[in-house]
């Protein structure tokens, strides 16, 4: 950043520009990461001038300032901002701007600014960026040029010199400059329009309840209009909103969203805390969605559908919508202090999405969705390296990993069985409490687990930090001994990890909840395991089995000792769908862990593929995957393919590649990791993906858009050279020009760049056109160690699937490193 500089009187007369940077070497050196505590802002007003498509903007912001003391410098966050002018209300204090800091610009006060309340006016200029969707940026579709927002969690710096932290909350009123031609949204409603010189008209939006910077928003172009009307308690007026031409697109969430928005709103009891609520589809063909307050934003794909929404479709915009409506009470009305607790709105979002969609259509998922996200967790936390829920951030780039499948996945798990433990009723009471005694302010997870000990009278807090402040996975041992004094589960937890590997000691307070029945009584019953081993008594005669995950909601893996397993198996028909796919994902982790044999394993994933729910199948699919990935050696191979073919296979050809008319929307869904799994080893699906792949090289619609890739990763598998120099000349035909259309197509270009791994023809790939394809590459070596550790360089803390911007250097010797020639320029 090269700012331009100015020097103003407290009158407001200001001197012209400077050229040059005024900072010298007496300037105190700015902040490493955090703003001083001794100033803090009251209020924003901003004005920008936008018009889509160029380079730059420009803007006045107005900082309404309180100081505890003399000031003689004012940092402030700021990326890319160009200053040309800056005053403050002060009577004889000069200005002076010290730039070119990394993340913050400062204002040197002579004299020292005093203690009390300022007004900090400042003139500058920001980009409008097309190679990233950070900050202000701006991208074309159909011929029209679209300006929009993204600041979570720190790129507002690039749109405003403000003080860019989530625990400052205050009052933001913005005014933008537009061409007529163009409409403006923003988090609140317009309160005045009026024309202005040059084709240009003046969009002023009415204050905003106070915000944190990162939750600002604003999105410019010729948007299509959707009016929904009214709803909820006060009522609150909905739109949604779609780049032109593409409102007809919009049918099913204009059905779901207000449905979602009512039922989230009754189950807080809290009304919905800004004044209006729009939802727009930005044109992005990523998939992405960001929860601005009044005003939230999502990737294209995630809410335009063409003709008949898919059931896939229909299950990620409804979840997406809930979970972005969610945070306009949990996230935007109360805010996390600082962004090590920022887990903690998305932990919470994602958990009670899944609950509001449960309750409002219940077919969708069978209350099993959850269980897939909890696997996906138990996976990652099993590493020795996993990151902890709650990590300090003591770096930028610790504010970034922050957003990984631990805060989503794992922390939403947390947040759930800490709910079966202690009721839904005390937890519900607990959540609303800690919002309405923050309400619009900020929050720390140790207020939020205050709430919930004072609703429910347990001990919450203690129990649930041991899920925040260590990383890895409780392994709960569980033993039945029956005798004539009764019946009970003896416990022990250790942590969970792969045969073979060490893990230190650990122990956590873990809410185990048990189902069991004897006959046709079944019962229900919890205990908080806080000592390594412990006992549960249980009611009633010896039970004929016990579940020792009820409803599948705890993030602890059972392990389970004499012939309580076998015993489950014969009870299979009295899990629920939930229950019966997280004990699939759990024996997945324990055949890992030699805790039970493969031959164990295996019958229960031969039985899986007879499942008639959706989910119980997949969890047997991803049993099946680690079995033979992880356990199957070269020896057994052939023979481990034999038994997918005899025992998946006849489902895989029953459903097929391609949709038919009239099929349920579990077999829609089903069928990518099904034919995925089976399909490669079954000659007769193999030559159909052989021919749909070369029909799909030949025209792009002569297969669904989504089974492109699985009918490329099935077809490569089986390839011959033919094919495979087929979609080798087709990868390095494709031109990825912009950073839309490359992620448009980039499941096929990495199914295309598999097929190179399947036939060990990965040096063929040499001269890859572009850096999009390049990834893939990388993403198909990630099977070997070595390419693991190559991709992880490659992608860590690149935070967005549009900022693949690495130094041309850097990116060149990693790919020279591993066998790919990088691209010419």
């Amino acid at each position: 950043m090269a700012a331009a500089l100015a020097v103003a009187t407290a009158c407001g007369g200001s001197l012209p520009a400077q050229a040059a940077d005024a900072s010298n070497s007496e300037d105190p050196a700015a902040p490493t990461l955090r703003l001083p505590r001794s100033a803090r802002p009251l209020r924003y007003s901003a004005a920008l001038t936008i018009v889509p498509g160029e380079a730059t903007a420009t803007a006045e912001i107005a900082i309404d300032v309180e100081l505890d003391g003399p000031h003689p410098v004012l940092w402030l966050n700021a990326v890319d901002v160009s200053v040309s002018q800056a005053h403050v209300d002060a009577e004889g204090v000069r200005v002076r701007v010290i730039a070119d800091r990394d993340q913050f610009v400062g204002f040197a006060f002579d004299p020292a600014l005093p203690a009390g309340r300022h007004r900090l006016t400042i003139a500058y200029e920001v980009p409008q960026n097309r190679n990233t969707v950070r900050g202000v940026f701006t991208l074309q579709d159909g011929g029209d040029w679209y300006t929009m927002t993204h600041f979570e969690p720190i790129s507002a710096r690039q749109a405003f010199p403000c003080f860019d932290e989530p625990g400052f909350k205050v009052p933001w009123q913005l005014t933008l400059r537009i061409p007529r031609r163009s409409t403006a949204v923003s988090n609140a409603p317009i309160t005045a329009e009026s024309d202005v010189e040059n084709g240009m008209k003046l969009v002023r939006f009415a204050e905003t309840e106070p915000l944190p910077s990162y939750l600002v928003a604003f999105a410019v172009g010729p948007w299509d209009f959707v009016d929904l009307g009214t709803f909820g308690t006060r009522p609150t007026p909905m739109r949604l909103i779609a780049p032109k031409g593409h409102a007809g697109t919009l049918a099913f969430a204009s059905r779901a969203f207000p449905e979602l928005f009512a039922r989230e709103e009754r189950w807080f009891d809290i009304t919905y805390p800004f004044a209006k609520l729009d939802q727009i589809a930005i044109p992005l063909t990523v998939r992405f969605a960001m929860e601005n307050a009044g005003l939230i934003t999502y990737g294209a794909p995630i809410l335009l559908a063409q003709g008949t929404a898919a059931p896939a479709f229909r299950h990620s915009a409804a979840n997406v919508g809930a979970h972005e409506m969610a945070h306009q009470w949990f996230g935007n009305l109360v805010t996390a202090a600082w962004w090590d607790d920022i887990w903690l709105n998305e932990a919470f979002a994602t958990w009670f999405a899944e609950k509001m969609v449960d309750a409002w259509q219940p077919g969708y998922e069978r209350g099993a969705q959850r269980v897939h996200e909890r696997a996906n967790a138990i996976e990652e936390d099993t590493l020795q390296s996993a990151r902890r829920i709650r990590e300090p951030i003591v770096s930028r780039g610790d504010i970034f990993n922050a957003f990984d499948s631990i805060t989503y996945q794992k922390g939403a798990t947390v947040i759930g069985m800490f709910e079966a433990w202690i009721g839904e009723e005390p937890f519900r009471r607990g959540i609303r409490a800690y919002l309405e005694q923050h309400r619009y302010g900020s929050a720390t997870v140790d207020d939020f687990l205050k709430a919930l000990t004072a609703a429910s009278g347990r001990p919450v807090a203690p129990a649930f930090s041991t899920f925040l402040d260590q990383n890895g996975v409780p392994e709960v041992a569980v033993a039945l001994s029956c005798s004539a004094r009764g019946a009970e589960l003896r416990l022990s937890q250790r942590r969970h990890a792969p045969l073979g590997a060490t893990a230190a000691p650990q122990t956590w307070q873990v809410p185990v909840c048990v189902r069991y029945a004897a006959g046709k009584t079944g019962h229900e019953a919890c205990r908080l395991l806080d000592t390594p081993d412990a006992t549960m008594p249980l009611e009633g005669r010896c039970p004929d089995f016990v579940l020792a995950n009820a409803g599948g909601r705890g993030y602890y893996v059972p392990s389970y000792r004499g012939d309580l397993l076998a015993r489950l198996d014969s009870h299979r028909a009295s899990l629920t769908p939930a229950e019966h796919a997280s004990l699939l994902y759990d024996l997945r982790a324990l055949v890992g862990a030699g805790s039970i044999s493969g031959g164990q394993a295996l019958d229960w994933l031969r039985k899986s593929a007879r499942a008639r729910d959706r989910h119980v199948l997949t969890a047997g699919i991803e049993l099946g995957v680690f079995i033979r990935d992880k356990l199957v050696d070269d020896a057994q191979r052939a023979r481990y393919a034999s038994f997918v073919r005899q025992v998946f296979a006849p489902r895989a050809r029953a459903i097929g590649f391609v949709p038919r008319a009239g099929e349920s929307d579990d077999d829609q869904l089903v069928r990518r990791a099904l034919l995925r799994f089976a399909a490669p080893g079954d000659p007769r699906l193999s030559a159909q993906a052989r021919r749909l792949a070369r029909a799909w090289i030949a025209d792009r619609k002569a297969v669904d858009a989504g089974l492109a890739d699985t009918v490329l990763l099935v077809a490569a598998r089986n390839g011959d050279a033919s094919l495979f120099e087929a979609m080798l000349a087709e990868a390095k035909a494709t031109n990825v020009i912009n950073v839309a259309s490359a992620n448009r197509i980039q499941k096929e270009i990495d199914a295309l760049a598999q097929a190179a791994l399947f036939t060990n023809q990965i040096p063929a790939y040499k001269a890859a056109p572009s850096v999009y394809v390049q990834r893939a590459y990388l993403r198909a070596l990630s099977g070997s160690t070595a390419g693991a550790k190559k991709y992880v360089l490659l992608t860590t803390n690149t935070h967005d699937v549009l900022q693949f911007d690495l130094q041309e250097k850097i990116r060149a010797d990693i790919l020279t490193d591993v066998g790919v020639q990088p691209a010419k320029k």
